[in-house]
């Protein structure tokens, strides 16, 4: 007979083994493989054979999983058991990773069976876990494609934004002549561009049509560093005055207009009346400075004429490499100052910025995104908080299962092992769902943002968005997981087996799930405080009075191409015509032009007043608006004094202006403004006599206050683009196919463009809150339906594990008031403890919205009382329902069971 021991030593090979460790594996491994001889020779089998049969039962002795099937065949259960264990001692050291894996692949395997025996529990807590994966999947995918996800230009970290910093306003648009100075004087940049967004006429097919364009210097292609999928970028000369006839189409426009047409280099288009011949097709993606310009043209600027006082540049640059932007920055306000020092009349006290483009791009809205992230966070804790309350009470109903599985052998890791995959199969079935849940939802957001989010088409399910979502499969697995392994794993086997078939209270860990309502009912108050300060806010913002009536009314653009409206006469008078036939159209009550709608933006411009000398260094600027008459009526702004504009104020009568009541408290204190002068800086000789004061208007929204407001008649201040107003007695779209009539009959190459009701320019205006407000306000909502849930699951556990009890208390005469009473007080004292949590909570975190709040503190009581009211009654509900079921009991049939 062979040496067994010298057999399986010669072959074990496993490091780190001691050897009072190594020896015992030997001797037990050997004793077994005896037994496997002894066995074939008392069969009948030669010593030679049965040598050969023993081992076999080993094989290829790394394969540990097979030795250990091969020995599991023996009937030598004693030995066999001791020679699984120095296997799988074995097994672990050799194998640790790989046999971890295949553990927990089988862990996995074995949980799916459990699971699908309980289809009730599972498609509960399943559903839970995709409410709150797929909400933050949702949540993730608009901050991945919003925040995280680089611009798409390459290497877009060099890529800046460059303003001029004026006093008393901040940021402001640059000056062509502060531009091509700055261009010329710097060193820290690679290239440095400017544009402007603006649009045109296409004039195709008798199909006039207005298109959005970036008027750009030469090099911004160079600066973005994209080059034309099809033709060329421009050159330098193309980009000067009378020489600008050149375009480049964006993809969109390409295949949108002209079908693809691989031969469109060889076309032209008229754009405002003019021929431009088309050299290049931008990449498809490729959108700069917005996803609505559809094509570029060169900006020609007249370097022989270049103001310094107008600014209305907005210009992009690219960082040289190894230099930051605390370096760029440095150098542009030495270069400013110097300008300012040279230009004392034009730009004392300016100064410059450097931005990183990203963060001019995203950084508006990025404290309200971080924050929904952070509150979707939340309601994937909560609903691990309720899918982990559903296991410990799934445990203690398997209490009997799991003392049997210790008793006979199963280790305490080995038991929490296995409830960790059983958590980490819901996570991926929760996950599953959720991402389906997310990527059906990813259309509504979009909608609802109503274009307030920079990037919005960005967003997407990709990649990152489906690793972020294993992850969270996981780590929510792990997490929600814990608590019931941890508990499991100090299963008090005696006491368990004494409990049989009925689980036991004390495995189930009561003040573990006590806990977690508690916390559950804290995080929900959190969320609801936060979203009842955002709603409070949206409140206030919508009782704001804006100063005008947007019922009723159309709003639309109306551009006049320069080729054919080359002077200001010509202007003036297609617009006097256009307006007195629209007045006279049926539904039409009164019209008027606008070059700027309120709330969408300011359009400041700098004034001194008559005989008031400005202090060196100073610069009066305030809001300015070019209007017709009947402007202010159509629009329901209040004359307070005076009178404001007729037909009589034209280009030739005196020039006059009307302000609004900001404006003469802020310039004219304890003074009457009427009749006074205002010299603008519109590039006008003379002053403006201030004829009439008018009410307040909200020009850059609802939230951005009550800036001063210079009025002027437009006949003494041509725009080429104005913005009509028309009030109808009806629907305002009702007349939108008379107003594109009206203008064919006019100048058939002139749209109206940007049709909308005024009362959507209002709304449109408070999109990105409405936004956050909605969206926040949801998971308030399911993280205080999922409280609500765990609430009542708790409670309606306790009822029935308290059956007998409650029923001995009804037979000895307790009533069943006091009954409803203990039960509803039971849960209650949870809900108290959570919301006294929740409300320290709230008031730490408050100030993380206070940035989206408007007149609303972040500690405003009604938002706290109202949230804590709103808790408790959703609570008792919560408890009402298992209380009245312990009402229910029969006290004869708990005390037969008792």
């Amino acid at each position: 007979m062979r040496d067994w021991e010298a057999y399986v030593r010669a072959r074990l090979s496993v490091p780190g083994l001691t050897q009072e460790r190594e020896a015992r594996i030997v001797r037990e491994i050997a004793a077994q493989l005896e037994d496997f001889y002894r066995d074939s020779v008392a069969r009948g089998l030669s010593d030679a054979d049965a040598d050969r049969v023993a081992c076999g039962q080993v094989g290829d002795w790394p394969d540990m999983a097979r030795v250990l099937s091969r020995i599991d065949q023996s009937h030598a259960r004693p030995r066999l058991e001791r020679a699984a264990v120095a296997l799988e001692e074995i097994a672990n050291d050799k194998w640790g990773a790989l046999r971890m894996l295949a553990d927990l692949l089988h862990d996995m395997r074995f949980a799916v069976r459990q699971l699908a025996k309980s289809p009730g529990f599972t498609v509960v807590a399943v559903l839970t876990l995709a409410l709150g994966i797929g909400a933050n999947t949702a949540m993730f995918s608009v901050v991945n494609g919003v925040l995280l996800r680089p611009l798409p230009f390459p290497e877009p970290e060099a890529l800046v934004r460059v303003y001029e910093v004026v006093p008393q306003i901040g940021r402001f648009p640059v000056a062509p002549a502060n531009f091509f100075d700055w261009r010329n004087r710097n060193k820290t940049f690679e290239h440095m561009a400017a544009f402007i967004v603006g649009g045109d006429t296409l004039a195709e097919q008798d199909t006039p049509e207005r298109v959005t364009a970036a008027f750009v210097s030469w090099d911004l292609f160079d600066v973005l560093r994209v080059k034309p999928v099809l033709g060329r970028a421009f050159v330098r000369d193309e980009d000067a005055p009378m020489k600008t006839n050149v375009v480049i189409l964006s993809h969109g426009m390409w295949q949108r207009r002209f079908g693809g047409d691989p031969r469109i280099l060889e076309r032209t288009i008229i754009l405002g009346g003019t021929r431009c011949e088309i050299v290049g097709v931008m990449p498809p993606g490729f959108a700069f400075p917005s996803q609505e310009v559809e094509y570029w043209q060169p900006i020609g600027l007249d370097t022989g004429k270049l103001p310094r006082g107008a600014h209305y540049l907005s210009v992009v640059a690219r960082l040289r490499s190894g230099v930051s932007i605390d370096q760029a920055t440095a150098e542009m306000k030495t270069i400013a100052e110097v300008l300012a020092q040279q230009n004392p009349e034009y730009s004392k006290g300016e100064s410059a910025e450097v931005v990183a483009m990203h963060e001019q791009v995203v950084g508006r809205i990025r404290p309200a995104l971080l924050t929904l992230l952070a509150a979707v966070g939340v309601v994937v804790l909560i609903a691990c908080g309720n899918v982990a309350n559903l296991l410990l009470v799934r445990a203690s109903a398997r209490a009997r299962e799991i003392a049997i599985r210790t008793a006979l052998g199963a280790g305490r890791r080995r038991l929490a092992v296995q409830m960790i995959a059983e958590s980490l199969v819901l996570a991926l079935a929760g996950g599953t769902a959720g991402l389906l849940l997310a990527y059906s939802t990813i259309g509504p957001v979009r909608a609802l943002n109503a274009g307030s989010i920079p990037r919005i088409g960005d967003v997407a399910i990709d990649g990152s968005v489906l690793a972020f979502t294993l992850l969270l499969c996981v780590m929510t697995g792990i997490v929600f997981g814990l608590v019931p392994a941890w508990q499991a794993s100090r299963t008090n086997v005696i006491e368990a087996m004494k409990e049989g078939g009925r689980g036991s209270a004390a495995f189930g860990g009561r003040w573990l799930r006590n806990t977690l309502v508690v916390a559950q009912v804290a995080l929900s108050l959190v969320l609801l405080v936060a979203a009842a300060l955002l709603l409070r806010s949206f409140s206030r913002l919508l009782a704001v009075d804006p100063g005008f009536r947007a019922e009723s009314v159309l709003a639309f653009r109306v551009a006049l191409p320069l080729t054919s409206y080359k002077n200001a006469a010509q202007r003036i008078i297609f617009f006097d015509e256009f307006l007195d036939k629209l007045r006279q159209l049926p539904p039409v009550r009164s019209a008027g032009m606008v070059q700027s709608l309120p709330i969408r933006d300011e359009y400041r411009l700098a004034f001194s007043v008559q005989g008031r000398p400005t202090p060196p260094g100073s610069r009066l600027s305030e809001n300015y608006r070019l209007v017709s008459p009947g402007y202010f009526e159509t629009l329901g702004i209040p004359l307070r004094r005076g009178r404001t504009f007729t037909n009589q104020d034209t280009s030739k009568s005196p020039l006059v202006a009307v302000v609004d009541e900001a404006f003469a408290r802020r310039h004219f204190p304890g003074e009457d403004p009427i009749g006074r002068g205002l010299s603008l800086g519109n590039g006008t000789e003379g002053f403006f006599e201030i004829i009439g004061i008018v009410g307040d208007v909200r020009y850059g929204g609802l939230d951005a206050g009550q800036d001063p407001t210079m009025y002027v008649p437009y006949p003494q201040d041509v725009f080429g683009t104005m913005w009509i107003v028309a009030r109808t007695g009806g629907e305002p779209t009702a007349i939108a196919s008379d107003v594109r009539s009206l203008l064919k009959n006019l100048d058939r190459n002139i749209p109206a463009y940007s049709l909308s009701p005024l009362t959507d320019v209002v709304s449109d205006s408070l999109a990105q809150r409405r936004f956050s407000m909605f969206l926040l306000g949801l998971f308030a909502m399911i993280a205080l339906l999922l409280a609500a849930v765990g609430l009542y699951g708790v409670i309606a556990y306790s009822v029935s594990q308290r059956t007998q009890e409650i029923g001995v208390r009804l037979a000895v005469g307790a009533s069943r008031g006091r009954v409803l009473r203990m039960v509803i007080g039971q849960g209650m004292r949870l809900v108290v403890a959570g919301t006294l949590l929740g409300l320290a909570g709230a008031l730490a975190l408050a100030r993380l919205v206070s940035t989206l709040l408007f007149e609303v503190t972040p500690f405003d009581p009604p938002s706290y009382a109202g949230t804590v009211v709103t808790l408790i009654a959703v609570a008792m509900l919560a408890c009402w329902f298992p209380a009245r079921r312990a009402l229910s009991v029969d006290p004869i049939a708990a005390l037969r069971c008792e």
